[in-house]
């Protein structure tokens, strides 16, 4: 079975059972909590209690005031990497229609501040997007990649080329490089399918450990954060991360 076949079968696990609904399919949302104005010195233990208290204070929220019920989703920490900074991330599996589910990302990437959030069904036997599969073939704690490992790798293959450091999703030993397109057709990355992924092999050859594992194409988009509140309901939620993201920033004064 092919790498990206088993791990839709590890995701398909997470999606909570729900009532059959027209056009709803198993849609996978991916989001980061923490904003560009967090300092990237950061540790990363602290971008990671952000984002989980996101995920515990603020989506479950967001996902009631668009009407979605909370025992149908299910929102996970992960890791993946944007523009060259690995983050800590979360995954949202949910059965949603493509409207509904495009509707819910616009409303996280508002509330979150974040540019966009990326939907993607990957069940999908017609996706149009080109994606490649890394895997480390070394031993890390718990099967789980550690995020300096993947910002390392990260690095190294936007210097191979600028395109491949858009971003990437970890799950597990294996990172998911997706060459995501415009409203246009354009992939963001300045790089046809097949560039995209010959850079991707010469980035692992310069990378002890690493193994372009499979190629392929997936059902992935990236919806953009509106430049206006989607409802006007959400504007707590927006103040309420904006004020998590404060309190990361600022160091609690010494005792």
């Amino acid at each position: 079975m092919p790498l990206l076949a088993r791990l839709i079968l590890l995701l398909a696990l997470l999606v909570p059972a729900a009532p059959a609904l027209a056009q709803a399919v198993a849609q996978h949302l991916f989001f980061e909590a923490v904003t560009d104005d967090v300092p990237a010195d950061l540790p990363y233990e602290a971008r990671q209690r952000l984002t989980e208290r996101a995920r515990d204070e603020i989506v479950p929220a967001v996902l009631r005031d668009g009407g979605i019920d909370l025992a149908g989703a299910a929102t996970d920490l992960r890791m993946g990497g944007y523009q060259r900074r690995t983050n800590p991330s979360l995954h949202m599996a949910v059965t949603l229609g493509d409207g509904p589910a495009d509707r819910l990302a616009a409303a996280l990437a508002w509330v979150l501040d974040q540019d966009s959030v990326l939907v993607a069904d990957f069940a999908s036997a017609d996706g149009a997007t080109g994606y490649a599969l890394v895997r480390f073939l070394v031993c890390f704690p718990g099967g789980t990649l550690t995020p300096d490992h993947a910002q390392r790798f990260f690095l190294a293959a936007a210097a191979v080329e600028d395109g491949l450091g858009g971003g990437y999703t970890a799950f597990g030993d294996t990172m998911l490089f997706l060459n995501l397109r415009g409203a246009d057709g354009r992939p963001f990355s300045g790089l046809s399918d097949a560039d995209f992924t010959a850079a991707l092999g010469r980035a692992v050859a310069t990378f002890p450990g690493a193994a372009l594992a499979e190629t392929g194409r997936a059902d992935a988009r990236l919806i953009e954060r509106p430049s206006a509140a989607p409802s006007p309901t959400l504007a707590p939620l927006r103040a309420r991360h904006a004020a998590l993201v404060l309190q990361t920033r600022t160091p609690e004064p010494a005792r």
